[in-house]
């Protein structure tokens, strides 16, 4: 019950960050149509960027969250990785006309020609934005007083928060420059912008790369794997480790390990090791991985099981080397 009051609070807070974002894109996208600031149309679509992020949050609350059914054995973790996928291609088109438009009009200052500068009313738009990134940290961190919500639901992580700021104070400047006296500081608008489309750019291949991984099954990185093996490795009763596979989905990870242990023990003692390697795993990496593990006795040791099925094949082929003489003589 406590839970759940709490997911309903912390989702309340989700909304309004949600809406100030929204809002947040839509004045800057305006106001750099309006303003004649490219810089600031560049930075709204960065600003889409994190409202796709946010988006994605919530969607893993309500779908990607949801437990597995007959028809969706690993879970729904794939939904949200295919809402990432079309936004990182949204972003990635925005990106390539951002900085379209952006090397145009550096073209037509190379050239001598003269370009139109900004208004005040992008000034001020950039400057609002400046303003509102000590807003969204404040509903983040209402969010991180209720105790017992969701990690996942936090609108912005500190480094992301810091980042945006920076880069916030990168485009205000941008744009202040060019109220300088001098018509060369005009050409400030337009170098921030191709700077900040190729920040994009560089975002949204991120996301298209990291996506594309997830769809295709790849591998989780090689410290993830590292640790994996490092705490199967150190699980009371495994002697070994051998072939691990791991997969990412949406949210969560699959786990698929192979492991060695004594061919002393019995089925139900070989089972308790299994178990004991899957919450060790779960305690690591959340309740709702999907872990399966597999033992086999160790190489390593002599097994009497393994003796006799190296004896019944020899029986075997000793067998149908006589049953081939006694064909050959009759």
């Amino acid at each position: 019950m406590k839970a759940e009051k709490n997911l309903n609070k912390t989702l309340k807070i989700s909304y309004k960050a949600l809406f100030f974002s929204f809002a947040l894109t839509l004045i800057k996208l305006l106001a750099g149509f309006l303003g004649n600031s490219t810089a600031l149309i560049a930075d709204s679509i960065r600003s889409f960027s994190e409202l796709i992020n946010e988006l994605k949050k919530l969607l893993e609350v309500f779908i990607a969250s949801k437990p597995e059914d007959w028809s969706h054995n690993y879970g729904h973790g794939k939904v949200a990785t295919l809402f990432t996928g079309a936004g990182a291609c949204i972003l990635l088109f925005a990106g390539i006309e951002s900085i379209s438009l952006a090397s145009q009009e550096l073209l037509i200052f190379i050239q001598g020609r003269e370009t139109e500068a900004p208004e005040i009313l992008a000034l001020s738009a950039a400057s609002l934005t400046l303003v509102s990134r000590e807003i969204i940290p404040l509903f983040s961190s209402k969010g991180k007083e209720i105790e017992g919500t969701l990690s996942g639901t936090g609108i912005y992580t500190r480094n992301a928060q810091i980042r945006s700021l920076l880069l916030s104070c990168f485009v205000t400047l941008g744009i202040g420059c060019t109220f300088l006296p001098g018509k060369n500081w005009v050409v400030t608008d337009s170098f921030i912008a191709a700077l900040m489309s190729l920040y994009l750019l560089g975002t949204s291949g991120k996301l298209l790369y990291g996506t594309a991984n997830e769809l295709i099954e790849a591998s989780l990185d090689e410290e993830d794997n590292k640790k994996i093996r490092k705490i199967i490795n150190t699980t009371e009763g495994v002697t070994g480790s051998g072939e691990l596979k791991t997969r990412k989905i949406g949210n969560g990870i699959a786990i698929n390990a192979c492991i060695t242990v004594s061919d002393s023990l019995n089925i139900q003692e070989v089972a308790e090791i299994a178990d004991r390697v899957e919450n060790r795993l779960k305690t690591v990496y959340g309740e709702d991985i999907y872990a399966l593990v597999k033992a086999e006795p160790d190489p390593g040791r002599n097994c009497s099981f393994r003796k006799k099925m190296e004896f019944s094949e020899e029986g075997r082929k000793e067998n149908k080397g006589i049953n081939t003489q006694d064909k050959m003589l009759a």
